[in-house]
Order: structure tokens, then sequence, then C-alpha cells
């Protein structure tokens, strides 16, 4: 529990910090980038103004992200805190901190159902259209829903292998009895 806390710390912090290095270098207008071509013929002009609208879109994508990063780090960092407590428990209190690392994973589980979901809304890749001859948004739309699928299966299976762990070391770690119950199986 206390490295799967300092790795939470860890990503909590560079979730934190990601919003503002990402703003720093995409704060820029497709004006910056590629002037308006006045002189230019429709074609010109009229691509110009695709490349407008696609890194608008993108600017977009980028704005819902970056405020999706900013839960990914309130996330890390209770997850981290929950770790940090229950290692603290886990050696001083066997009940207590067995419970403690059952509240992590309910948090985790939650927690990642959550974002997989809100990822999913936000889409893991930009939905571009490809036009009608390549699919339109049919392959970005399949690595949504592919990606969502995987995201949630590794939830669960990562948690559940935590969990039963977890029921592993609480039944083996339990203290002696000297109450002696006969086996049935003699």
């Amino acid at each position: 529990m206390v490295i799967m806390s300092i790795l939470y710390v860890l990503n909590a912090l560079l979730s934190a910090a990601t919003p503002i290095l990402v703003s720093q270098l995409t704060d820029t207008e497709w004006e910056e980038i590629e002037e308006y071509p006045e002189d230019g013929t429709e074609e010109e002009k009229q691509e110009w103004e695709e490349g407008k609208i696609a890194w608008e879109d993108m600017q977009d994508y980028f704005d819902q992200m970056m405020g999706f990063i900013g839960w990914t780090a309130f996330h890390s960092g209770l997850l981290a805190i929950i770790g940090t407590f229950s290692a603290f428990l886990l050696w001083t209190n066997r009940e207590a901190g067995i419970k403690a690392v059952g509240l992590w994973i309910a948090v985790n589980f939650v927690g990642g159902i959550w974002m997989m979901w809100r990822m999913s809304e936000i889409g893991f890749t930009p939905i571009d259209d490809y036009g009608q001859e390549a699919g339109g948004t049919m392959i970005p739309d399949l690595i949504n829903q592919f990606s969502m699928i995987m995201g949630v299966g590794q939830i669960a299976l990562c948690n559940g292998f935590l969990l039963a762990l977890l029921v592993l070391v609480a039944s083996k770690s339990k203290p002696e009895t000297t109450i002696d119950i006969p086996s049935g199986f003699r």
C-alpha cells in the first residue's frame, strides 16, 4: 500500500501539473499558426477555413481533456490519502487496516469506472470525420467503444485481483483461536 500510495501521489502531482503545461503549449490561435491567404485562391481559402475548424475542434477536445485530468488528479490524491492511512492501519490495527484497504479498492473501482465512462463521453481519440469514402466517424467510434470495453475490463480485473489478495491476506493473518473445531473431512 505504501508503494501504491507513493505512485498515486506522483500521479496526482503530474495530473495537476499537466493542464498548466498544456495550456502554455496550446494557447495559440489558428491565425498565429497559418496566416489567412487574402490573396490566395478560393481553394486555399477553403483549406485555411477547414484547418481553422479542425484546430478549434482540437482545442475544444484538449479543453475537455484538461478538465477531466483535474478529476484524475483528485482521484489519485484521494487514493494516495486512503492508501497511506490504510498502510498505517495495517501495521497498527489489523481489522481496521483490512477495512481501509477494502475502502481503497472500492474507491479505486468506482472512481475508475466513472473515469472510464467520463473519458468515453469526451472520446479516447478526437472524433475526426474521415469522409464518406473512408467510413466517416466509424473508425474513431470503434476505437472509443473498444477502449471503453477494455478499460472497464482492466479495472474490474485489477480490482478483482486486489480484492482476492486482500481476502487471502485477511484469512491468512487471522489470529489463532483457542477453539479447535474438528474437521469434517477426516
